[in-house]
């Protein structure tokens, strides 16, 4: 009985409809045809009837003056028929129906009618962002050694993508781990300030971003053998290395823009070497590899930027440092060096001042980062490590970061490399 008279409604509608269309409205259904009805104006949601089209979407009611809506618009699309229970899911004004999706923040919501009920409601994801409003306030409240900033570029990202994506080194093996750590025991004057790039103009390779790709494995192995060329050989093989060699020849244990082994890097570097930037530009994604597994640059096709250089750029053995004054010391006497630092969620935002783990919510979610620290310093007896991030010129502090140091803050002094460059004997210091 119930149905009878739903059913009775419906045609009662089609009827007042036809008043508009015409006696000789052929009978329906339109848009109940295919439950079909969209927000744009598309021609899929359009039916024929008599020499013209009606529509099934938002779009056709825009006045009244020019309704081409069709007759069951109303009863299917908007549910104002008593006899269609179904309403579409509605947001800041909008009307969606089922299977149509928008996104909130950084999480798809889906417009879901129940089959029973008949009634719609959204069914939305419930992932963290990489951006939150509550870090970026809890740290900027007041107390806190720097500031956070919402990065429009990581708007939209879900924390657990930007945790694979934006950083990417993959956790160490128990051998790497058991590595004894170099030690220099060095009773020399530390100064309070120390800065790579000032101590070597011109020599420090600049900031790179590694787009939407976990290499960052790759881009700090570069970014420091390249750097430590350029301070071995007094600036005689001075070239920026390519990061791109590593993302697309060291494919055995590696993933890629997936994420990577810094020890399985760092034999690859040593073993086979690298080629430089301008040969194999990088480009945040794993292309072929156009070299052989071993070879030198004229073999690569690559011209050779150093004079009586036909070789590729090799690393010696890396060497481990685990103390505040031995890697201070390395960086003073050889160059900038590769450590490994635990990333939360808060770090995405840092925008300037000396990090320190200021917001714990999403615990559990983290993940490995290898950066370049290239000096340090220190700000009203706040000592901290001045690093080379690889995120681009427009995150932190011109694309570097300052962290505390002699804490171990984010774990960064936990796994520190060091390694010489096999410099051309001619070139060497």
């Amino acid at each position: 009985m119930t149905n009878t008279k739903h059913l009775l409604v419906f045609f009662a509608l089609i009827c007042a409809c036809a008043a508009y269309w015409g006696p000789d409205l052929p009978p329906g259904p339109y848009c109940g045809k295919t439950n079909g009805c969209c927000n744009d104006r598309q021609d899929s949601c359009s039916h024929r009837i008599l020499n013209t089209l009606c529509y099934c979407d938002e779009f056709c009611n825009r006045t009244r003056a020019h309704d081409d809506c069709c007759p069951d618009y109303e009863p299917v699309c908007l549910g104002l028929s008593p006899g269609n229970l179904m309403l579409p899911c509605q947001h800041n004004g909008k009307s969606y129906f089922p299977e149509q999706t928008r996104t909130e923040d950084c999480n798809l919501c889906e417009c879901v009618k129940d089959p029973i009920t008949m009634n719609t409601d959204w069914h939305c994801e419930d992932d963290p962002c990489l951006m939150s409003n509550s870090v970026v306030e809890g740290v900027n409240r007041g107390g806190s050694s720097w500031r956070a900033y919402n990065y429009p570029e990581f708007r939209n990202k879900k924390l657990k993508e930007g945790l694979i994506y934006k950083l990417g080194t993959f956790p160490l093996n128990a051998e790497t781990r058991r590595m004894g750590p170099l030690r220099y025991d060095k009773d020399v004057p530390y100064p309070t300030q120390f800065d790579a790039r000032t101590r070597w103009p011109g020599f420090i390779s600049p900031i790179v971003d590694q787009g939407w790709c976990g290499s960052d494995w790759a881009v700090s192995l570069a970014g420091v053998a390249s750097d430590r060329f350029a301070i071995q050989s007094n600036g005689a093989e001075n070239m920026v290395l390519s990061p791109q060699t590593l993302l697309s020849c060291n494919v055995r244990a590696q993933q890629g823009c997936h994420g990577g082994h810094i020890d399985v890097a760092w034999n690859f570097a040593r073993g086979h070497g690298l080629v430089d930037e301008k040969c194999f530009p990088y480009k945040a994604s794993v292309t072929r590899c156009p070299f052989r597994p071993r070879g030198n640059l004229i073999q690569d096709g690559c011209m050779p930027l150093v004079k009586r250089r036909t070789s590729r750029y090799k690393l010696g053995p890396p060497a481990k440092l685990s103390h505040e004054k031995d890697i201070m010391y390395d960086i003073m006497e050889s160059g900038p060096v590769q450590a490994v630092m635990t990333v939360y969620q808060d770090f995405f935002h840092y925008r300037d001042g000396v990090y320190r783990r200021s917001y714990h919510g999403n615990n559990e979610l983290k993940g490995f980062h290898s950066v370049r620290i290239i000096g340090w310093g220190e700000d009203r007896g706040d000592r901290y490590w001045v690093v080379a991030n690889s995120w681009g010129r427009q995150w932190g502090e011109n694309g570097y970061f300052r962290i505390a140091r002699g804490s171990n803050e984010a774990d960064i002094e936990s796994f520190v490399v060091t390694g010489l460059s096999d410099v051309t004997e001619a070139n060497q210091k």
